[in-house]
C-alpha cells in the first residue's frame, strides 16, 4: 500500500507527511535505534504519518519535553496505537494531571528512592542466583537472564506467582508485539482477570507483598476500589514484566561488544551508573503516546482533537541539539540529556528501580563472569513498537576449570 492511497486528513500539510510504521517499518529491521536516528535526518522534526490508524511522531527533545508537559492540549486517556477504544485502563497513567496525583502518590510510596534502597538485598540475591546458574556453562542467553532479574525481582514485590513466570512474561511480551487491535484487548482482559484473582486472595488473606498493602491504602480518604486495584495492578503487571529487562538486553549487548570499556568497568565500579545513563541514553525503548484533548497549532503543526501523538523518547536521547555525536556510546559525556522514563507529571514511577535494577545486575555480572563477548553468528532481531525489545542476546566466556 502506498502512502498515496493512505488517507491524509485535510487540514494537514503534505509536506509533513512520512509514512512511517512504528512497528514494521523497513529501516529498523538491521539496526532500531539507528532506524530510528535516521528519521532527523529524513523526516521533518514532528511528522504524520498514515500508518497504524494515522498518528503524529515527535522525534525532538525539547518539543517532546514540551508536548509531555503540556495537559492542557494532550491527554494520557488514550495510548494505544492504532487506537482500542479498550475499556481496561492503567491507573495513574491514563489520567491527567490533577487527577492521577493522589494514585501516584500511593505508587511512590513503594518505588521512591528510599523504598528501592530497602530492596538492594534482594535484588543482589536474584543477580547473583541467575548469574550463578549460567556462569559455567560458558554461555547464555542475556536477554532470557536478564529478564529473568528485573521480572522475578517485580513478582516477588508484588506477590505473584513464581510459577507463572513464563505465563504472564509470554503475556506482556504478546501484548507489546505487532498484534491485533481485537488481541491486545483481549490479553487485557486476560491480565485484568489474572490480577482480580489475586486481589481477591489477598483480601482474605494479607502477605507481604505490593497487592496486599495496595489493599490498604487510601485516596482521598477512603479505601482503594477493586476496578482501580484491577487498573493500578495491570499498569504495573505490563511495566514491570517487560520494560527494564529490555532496556538491559540492548545495554548488555553493547557491554559485549566492547572488552575495553568491560575492563573498564571491573577496575572501577563507580562508572557503572554512568554506564547504566549511557545506556538509558542511547537505547531507550518507550514511545510516549497522548491523544490530543482540543485543537492547538504547535510549531506550524495543526494538532486537532482526537488526533494520536507519539513522543519517541529514544529519539530525545539521540537528538544531536541536545547530545552532540548522539550515537557513540560515552559514559564519560557531560550534561547528558534523556527523557527515557519521560517527563513531566508522568515521570515513571519506577525509575529509581530501574536504574537500581541494571547497575546492580552489571556489578554482579561483572563480579562472576570473565570478558565475554557476542557469539560470532548473532543476527539481531527486534521487536518495534511502543515498547521496543531486542529479542536475544547470546553471549559467550572461557570457563576456567
Amino acid at each position: 500500500m502506498t502512502i498515496e492511497t493512505l488517507e491524509i486528513p485535510a487540514h494537514i500539510d503534505p509536506a509533513q507527511v512520512f509514512a512511517f510504521d512504528i512497528y514494521d517499518d523497513p529501516r529498523l529491521k538491521a539496526d532500531l535505534h539507528a532506524g530510528f536516528k535516521s528519521l532527523h535526518a529524513d523526516a521533518p522534526d514532528i511528522f504524520y504519518t498514515p500508518r497504524n490508524g494515522g498518528h503524529w511522531m515527535v522525534t525532538r527533545f525539547d518539543q517532546i519535553g514540551e508536548i509531555l508537559r503540556d495537559s492542557e492540549h494532550f491527554s494520557n486517556s488514550a495510548m494505544d496505537i492504532p487506537k482500542t477504544a479498550s475499556k481496561y485502563v492503567m491507573i495513574p497513567l491514563n489520567m491527567d494531571p490533577p487527577e492521577h496525583a493522589p494514585y501516584r502518590a500511593v505508587l511512590m510510596h513503594y518505588f521512591a528512592s528510599k523504598a528501592v534502597v530497602g530492596l538492594e538485598d534482594r535484588m543482589r540475591h536474584w543477580a547473583g542466583r541467575l548469574i550463578d546458574e549460567v556462569v559455567n556453562a560458558g554461555h547464555c542467553d542475556l536477554a532470557t537472564v536478564g529478564a529473568a532479574f528485573p521480572v522475578s525481582i517485580f513478582m516477588e514485590m508484588m506477590g505473584l506467582p513464581m510459577e507463572r513466570f513464563d505465563d504472564f512474561r509470554n503475556l506482556v511480551v504478546e501484548f507489546f508485539s505487532n498484534i491485533t487491535v481485537a488481541r491486545r484487548v483481549e490479553i487485557q482482559a486476560l491480565i485484568f482477570g489474572e490480577m482480580t484473582e489475586i486481589i481477591e486472595a489477598r483480601r482474605l488473606e494479607r502477605r507481604e507483598d505490593l497487592i496486599s498493602r495496595l489493599l490498604d491504602e487510601t485516596v482521598k480518604g477512603r479505601p482503594l476500589t477493586l476496578s482501580e486495584l484491577q487498573s493500578i495492578c495491570f499498569l504495573l503487571f505490563i511495566a514491570g514484566l517487560d520494560t527494564v529487562a529490555n532496556t538491559m538486553a540492548f545495554a548488555m549487548r553493547h557491554l559485549a561488544d566492547d572488552p575495553k570499556l568491560q575492563e573498564r568497568l571491573r577496575r572501577e565500579t563507580a562508572a557503572i551508573p554512568a554506564f547504566v545513563e549511557e545506556s538509558l541514553r542511547v537505547y531507550a525503548i518507550v514511545n510516549g503516546t497522548r491523544t490530543v484533548k482540543k485543537d492547538f497549532d504547535y510549531q506550524g503543526v495543526r494538532f486537532r482533537e482526537g488526533e494520536m501523538v507519539v513522543c519517541s523518547l529514544p529519539l530525545g536521547g539521540l537528538d544531536e541539539r541536545k547530545n552532540p555525536d548522539p550515537m557513540r556510546f560515552d559514559i564519560d559525556r557531560t550534561d547528558r540529556q534523556l527523557v527515557t522514563f519521560s517527563t513531566g507529571p508522568h515521570l515513571c514511577v519506577g525509575h529509581y528501580l530501574g536504574r537500581a535494577e541494571m547497575r546492580i545486575f552489571t556489578e554482579e555480572w561483572l563480579k562472576r563472569v570473565p570478558s565475554f563477548a557476542m557469539t560470532p553468528d548473532f543476527v539481531p532481531e527486534f521487536r518495534a513498537g511502543l515498547v521496543m525489545a531486542l529479542k536475544h542476546v547470546p553471549v559467550e566466556w572461557k570457563v576456567h576449570k
